[in-house]
């Protein structure tokens, strides 16, 4: 006997012809089961979004910064040749916001390894102790730093050897009249943007004056590490294998406190605070240990609709005191009893300068996320622009 082809024998595969088909005024929620589910939005994998809020190109700065570490030795070449190779007392480095952190970093390291104890100034007014027997640095993108142009202007008077890290401007004009050396930084760079071609010239002349071992062949060996540990964290690699990704999501809408051994990772704890700041636009601050567990943990408690909204970034280094491990992991069993989220970065590498300029590459990365999710552009500064109209008046 004929059987006509029913409808429902194609759409189930021939065996369902007896079923009757789903009425068209069924609940919703009885179908639910059969409709396909949108995928959640992924806003950080989106071009026309990074297109939108990062017309100046801040991605590529960042996935540039293995490429400025390996041009140190040609930035500071000219600059070496007029030091003379003697150990100085200490080394200062005088600069502001992102022209300082090359200092900072290689504060930590002088500290735990170099033979030459490295000071930072953030003043205008340098310190008291300074003699001929120092080294100073002044750092300045712009050479229009006006804390540090008038802490040149207060110290060139002593005639100590000096060195001018800049892209231009007032500062290298004055350095040449004084005839301190100039090391020149690539120009058209926001001056945290330039971070890799700083430090690496800055590390190049405290090589030549013995105060870091190695500098050449570890930077090297860092961009080499930082170009794999870049490419894991690019724009073009999807958010859910993207680590800096995923922890910008979890910190959006979050105050953020950055807590660091002070004698291993407070310079990238400080470089994380600063790009937050600029380029997320973002409350965050910095935290030490063991500092911080002798005050500040006393403070989670009031006002508790704020706590309860923070985020910890506890970054860790390997090489932290035992004691400094034992307060991180108390922290942040701590906090997360009060409600605060938690969120640990260990720093990789199997060098101490590497596992800072990983920790520095890392959050780079996720504060440009955290500018996307926030709908900011990671290039403008516009409360600081504010203020210096403000202050030229």
């Amino acid at each position: 006997m004929y059987e006509p082809v029913h409808a429902e024998r194609r759409a189930h595969g021939g065996d369902g012809v007896h079923e009757p088909a789903v009425p068209g005024n069924l609940p919703a929620r009885m179908t639910r089961a059969r409709e396909s589910r949108p995928l959640p939005p992924r806003p950080l994998d989106s071009k026309a979004r990074v297109e939108r809020f990062d017309p100046g190109g801040m991605a590529g700065k960042i996935e540039g910064f293995p490429a400025q570490l390996r041009a140190g030795g040609i930035i500071s070449a000219e600059a070496v040749r007029r030091i003379e190779p003697r150990r100085p007392r200490s080394l200062v480095v005088l600069g502001m916001g992102g022209s300082a952190i090359a200092g900072d970093l290689l504060r930590v390291l002088a500290d735990r390894e170099g033979a030459v104890p490295v000071h930072v100034v953030r003043h205008y007014e340098p310190p008291s102790w300074i003699t001929p027997e120092d080294f100073l640095v002044f750092s300045s993108y712009s050479g229009e730093t006006e804390e540090t142009l008038t802490a040149f202007r207060a110290l060139t008077q002593l005639r100590t050897r000096a060195l001018v890290l800049a892209s231009g401007g007032t500062l290298v004009q004055r350095a040449q009249g004084e005839g301190v050396p100039v090391a020149l930084l690539p120009a058209g760079f926001p001056p945290r943007a330039a971070l890799g071609y700083s430090f690496s010239a800055l590390a190049h002349v405290a090589h030549h004056l013995g105060a870091l071992p190695d500098a050449g062949a570890r930077l090297e060996r860092a961009a080499r590490a930082l170009d794999k540990a870049a490419t894991a964290c690019s724009p073009d690699v999807i958010q859910s294998r993207n680590p800096a990704k995923q922890l910008a999501i979890r910190l959006r809408g979050r105050p953020i406190v950055l807590v660091a051994d002070k004698r291993t990772a407070e310079p990238v704890a400080l470089r994380w605070k600063g790009q937050f700041n600029e380029n997320s636009k973002h409350l965050a601050w910095v935290s030490v240990l063991p500092e911080m567990n002798h005050n500040e943990v006393d403070g989670f408690v009031n006002p508790g609709a704020i706590v309860g909204r923070i985020a910890a970034v506890l970054l860790r280094d390997p090489s932290d005191h035992p004691r400094i491990v034992r307060r991180f992991e108390w922290l942040a069993t701590y906090l997360r009893q009060r409600k605060v989220q938690v969120e640990t970065v260990v720093l990789e590498g199997d060098d101490p300068m590497l596992r800072l300029l990983w920790g520095v590459s890392r959050g780079d990365f996720v504060s440009f996320y955290l500018a996307l999710l926030n709908g900011v552009d990671p290039s403008t500064l516009p409360g600081v622009n504010a203020l210096k109209r403000a202050l030229a008046k």
